[in-house]
């Protein structure tokens, strides 16, 4: 450690022995202030510390240090030793803030520190107003003592105290007041080492005014001094700081009192300078917005630089602070359903009810971020949480609950259900039912605060909204719906039994589902006949009629589902019962009907018209309107991720989506969709996770792969597929029907390799065998004679499967057989038309054109029946099979059979097809023996340089490059 220096009086002697600048000296002379500023600028210190260190003993101890060692050196250029006033060692440095800030502090914090080094318990008060540094000091001694192995007890008394302290008053008297806050104060002391305390001047206990021993009412700073400073135990050291303090506030033997003053504009921009590194001109500005505050300056210091500080809820009095943590704890209360932590500008905004730059920047810089980033918290303002004032928070949550617009609904539930105005947030969820999506994180506050019928109107709505998603085994739906059961209204209690019915037939366990359909409480409300029944008897009611409606669907009872679906008394379950009357129409086979209830269904109930979307693509695609059906699941899956629809939901309308663009001759595409699909259900490695929804797509995905020309790897993911799905499920049912679903891929895929090109149509079949034809047959006769319920699903997978059997067999009178059996069962016209297609194709594979073509008409006249009134062509691959068995029908009329084919080619979406028909042409061109012939007559000399090919090939090279088509 260096000597203590007198700065003044040293540069005086030097100067008096340094020799004049030659020529008159052009800058700064030698040993002149501005000439050490430069000197300490040049050696990286602060130039403008020379000035503060040298007249007024203000700098940190690393300024002293640089410029003690220039004037060192100065002293050595004119032969002279460094004067010194004293040998003995500088004491320990002092804390930026100290040594920096005036010396009333540096006194203060040197004195109270050495008394306690020496083993005294000295006794000290300081006062000053706000931002003088008391804070700081009490901070700085609070390091120090702990630093040296001192015991601290710190102490903030402002405000109303009682509970703080534990002050439990008997009675009335103001002597008994006056014994209860000293008996309370009394327990705060430490059995040793140093209390520090700071008072303020509104100090009150529950409202009680500080009383003296005598039951008068004193000052907050006579009653401090007398119950602080004169009870403290012998050998604990006290240091007391006040806001102010007269001679008789400190009684007849006042302690020794320091004042201390807020810093100088000068002490404060040079502190900001130093410790944050900033320019003057920024450091003036902020002393401007700050004001001559230390606590605020050093906060923002600490702030800046990291650090929270070790005593916060002092420093975090302010009132501006106040402001920021109450609107801030508000916030974290109202947004957690946000991804990130960070807040955009208008919400912080909402919250504070101004601007954050109306704020100055110590407050400002307890955040961290932009209003381009979003602003998130810092650690310190975090744990100021726990102290938040409750007025400033409550404030700031009913500003966030007066917000109005969409996309802050969330927010505004939130902070009602944290304001616990549960009658406010359901009068909300009954205004907009679907704002009950964002309950779901607030149902444990909901159920430990809301009573009675509230309680039961918000139980309801997180029920509804996580039935409506399927989530039926939701922990939190759970909970609610057992919060029903124990409701006090039968009504409530019944409408619990149903919504616990409709999980049952979500898992595929129809038994436990009709159970609960049978309990008297819902039998009772099914059986009232009166009109004006209360709505959660109407509601059970209308509820327990679309189960009964499932039940009947999944059995296969038709009638009875319309019949259940039609009850007048479903009216009143609105969006919800529309769509279970389009999926009835749609099973039964009354497909206007369906399409019109499914489009009835509004979008200002986004998840369940989101359904009504999907539903209506998947209808459209059975109906053979593959691009009206990729657009309704497109839509579907917009308004799913809109409405906060969950993964697995989503993933099976992309799962469908893709299948639609497999159908429109763009599997590429399709495979892009459903791995995307797959993403949001990766694979879950817990031994009894329901599997089912993976394989589901993994099993959807399988024709793409085949329509990709890779049924090596569609066989890979068959076996991974059928793995997933021998593991335990709650849909027994529904895994019954997917490992058959998947087992006919198998098959296809099969089948595609034995047909040696891609599942795309056009498809002829073989005319010769192969292994895997006869393997293809093999998993198709055994699927198609196994037992399946009368279910719709099941009718669509045999009539699907009669025509691949149809299609993988070589010998044209079983084939034959086959296609009859579809056409048997086909239920509308697209379904006909795929029938007589596979029947022409079966029958010019037997050599008969004649009739091919007789069931060719038949098939064009149904394909003209299956989009009446849309814009778009019908089903363009079924369009492609038709055109190539008609060509290939004709090819005997030559030439003009291809000009007829090119023509009819030309349609938009047909381009994906067109390599196909040509190449399925070009096989049917070879059989024909007049295939050069007829190459010569289309092409010219072009056909003979392509003679060193088979002319099934020259074909379709000729035909795409003659159509302009880019060759793969």
């Amino acid at each position: 450690m260096g000597a203590i220096v007198d700065y003044r009086a040293v540069l005086a002697e030097l100067r008096a022995h340094l020799p004049p600048e030659p020529g008159g000296g052009a800058g700064a002379r030698r040993g002149s202030l501005r000439w050490l500023e430069g000197e300490m600028r040049a050696r990286g210190a602060g130039g403008a510390a020379v000035r503060n260190i040298i007249y007024r003993d203000i700098g940190t101890a690393a300024d002293r240090d640089t410029l003690r060692a220039i004037l060192a050196e100065l002293a050595a250029g004119v032969g002279r030793p460094l004067p010194e006033t004293s040998a003995v060692p500088s004491p320990t440095p002092l804390p930026a803030e100290l040594e920096l800030l005036g010396r009333s502090k540096k006194r203060a914090y040197r004195q109270f520190l050495a008394g306690v080094r020496a083993g005294r318990a000295p006794r000290l008060v300081v006062t000053g107003r706000a931002g003088a540094g008391k804070t700081v000091l009490l901070d700085s001694l609070d390091a120090a003592l702990r630093g040296a192995g001192v015991p601290v007890r710190r102490l903030f008394l402002s405000g109303d105290v009682s509970g703080l302290l534990g002050l439990a008053a008997s009675g009335s008297a103001y002597a008994q007041l006056a014994a209860a806050q000293a008996e309370a104060v009394r327990r705060q002391f430490p059995a040793a080492g140093a209390l520090l305390v700071r008072v303020t001047d509104d100090l009150n206990f529950a409202g009680q005014p500080p009383r003296r021993t005598d039951g008068s009412v004193a000052s907050a700073a006579r009653w401090a001094a007398e119950h602080l400073l004169s009870a403290a135990p012998p050998g604990l050291a006290v240091l007391l700081a006040l806001e102010k303090a007269d001679a008789d506030d400190l009684g007849p033997h006042p302690p020794e009192t320091i004042a201390l003053h807020p810093p100088t504009p000068a002490e404060a921009r040079g502190y900001l300078m130093a410790r944050l590194g900033v320019p003057r001109a920024e450091a003036e500005e902020l002393v401007a917005e700050t004001g001559r505050h230390l606590d605020r300056l050093s906060l923002l210091v600490r702030l800046r630089g990291g650090e929270a500080g070790p005593h916060m809820p002092a420093l975090l009095a302010d009132p501006d602070l106040q402001r920021l943590i109450g609107a801030t704890a508000a916030l974290a209360a109202s947004t957690p359903h946000l991804p990130s932590a960070a807040w955009a500008p208008e919400l912080l905004r909402a919250a504070l009810g101004t601007e954050l730059r109306q704020l100055p920047p110590h407050a400002r810089a307890l955040l961290a971020g932009s209003d381009a980033l979003g602003w998130t918290p810092t650690p310190a303002l975090r744990a100021a949480w726990t102290g938040v004032a409750a007025a400033e928070r409550t404030r700031a949550l009913a500003r966030l609950a007066n917000l109005t617009s969409g996309e802050c609904r969330p927010i505004r539930l939130a902070a009602l259900a944290a304001l616990e105005d549960w009658p406010a947030l359901a009068a909300q969820v009954r205004t907009s039912p679907d704002d009950a999506r964002w309950l779901p994180p607030l149902w444990p506050a909901i159920r430990d605060g809301a009573a009675g019928e509230t309680r039961d109107d918000l139980a309801g709505a997180v029920v509804r909204h996580s039935a409506g998603r399927g989530d039926y085994h939701d922990a939190g739906l759970r909970d609610a719906l057992f919060t029903l059961f124990g409701a006090a209204r039968p009504p409530v209690r019944a409408w619990a039994r149903v919504k616990l019915a409709e999980s049952s037939l979500e898992a595929g366990n129809m038994t436990a589902a009709a159970e609960q359909l049978a309990h008297p409480e819902v039998a009772a409300v099914l059986s009232a006949a009166s009109p004006a029944r209360e709505p959660w008897a109407v509601a059970a009611c209308a509820d327990a009629l679309l189960v009964q409606a499932a039940l009947a669907r999944w059995a296969g009872d038709l009638e009875a589902a319309t019949r259940a679906v039609s009850d007048p008394r479903t009216a009143v379950g609105g969006p919800r019962a529309g769509l279970w009357r389009g999926l009835i129409a749609k099973d039964a086979g009354r497909w206007d009907e369906a399409l019109a209830a499914l489009a009835a269904v509004p979008a200002s109930s986004p998840l369940l018209s989101a359904r009504a979307r999907y539903q209506e693509g998947d209808l459209r695609l059975r109906l053979g309107q593959p691009a009206a059906a990729l657009s309704a699941l497109r839509d579907a899956t917009t308004r799913l991720e809109a409405a906060g629809a969950g993964e697995e939901e989503r993933a099976r309308v992309l799962a469908r989506s893709a299948t639609a663009l497999r159908r429109l001759g763009r599997p590429q595409e399709a495979q892009a969709v459903l791995g995307h699909a797959l993403a949001l259900l990766p694979p879950d490695p817990r031994r009894h996770a329901d599997h089912v929804p993976r394989a589901r797509l993994l099993s959807e995905g399988l024709p793409v792969l085949l329509a990709l020309g890779r049924p090596d790897d569609a066989l890979a993911v068959s076996a991974r597929t059928l793995t997933l799905l021998e593991g335990r499920s709650a849909r027994p049912a529904e895994v019954r029907y997917r490992q058959r679903r998947t087992r006919y891929r198998v098959a296809l895929a099969y089948l595609t390799r034995g047909l040696g090109g891609a599942y795309l149509q056009p498809l002829l079949g073989p005319v010769r065998d192969h292994p895997d034809l006869r393997q293809a047959r093999t998993l198709l006769d055994d699927l198609i004679a196994q037992p399946v319920t009368g279910s719709d699903r099941d009718a669509i997978l045999l009539f699907d499967m009669l025509l691949s059997r149809a299609l993988a067999d070589p010998d044209p009178a079983a084939a034959l057989a086959s296609v009859d059996r579809a056409v048997a069962l086909a239920a509308h016209p697209y379904e006909g038309g795929q029938a007589r297609a596979m029947r022409a194709e079966v029958l010019l594979r037997s050599a008969r054109p004649a009739d091919a073509l007789a069931e060719l008409n038949r098939a064009h006249a149904l394909l003209r029946r299956v989009q009446p009134g849309l814009g778009d062509a019908p089903d363009p691959g079924l369009q492609a099979q038709l055109l190539t068995l008609e060509a290939a029908s004709t090819l005997s009329d030559g030439v003009p059979t291809i000009q007829w084919l090119r023509a009819a080619l030309s349609h938009p979406a047909l381009a994906p097809f067109r390599a196909g028909v040509w190449r399925a042409l070009g096989r049917a061109l070879e059989d024909s023996g007049e295939a050069w012939a007829l190459l010569r007559g289309l092409h010219g000399p072009q056909a003979d340089a392509l003679a060193h090919l088979r002319p099934g090939d020259a074909l379709w090279l000729l035909e795409l490059g003659e159509t302009g088509n880019e060759l793969p």
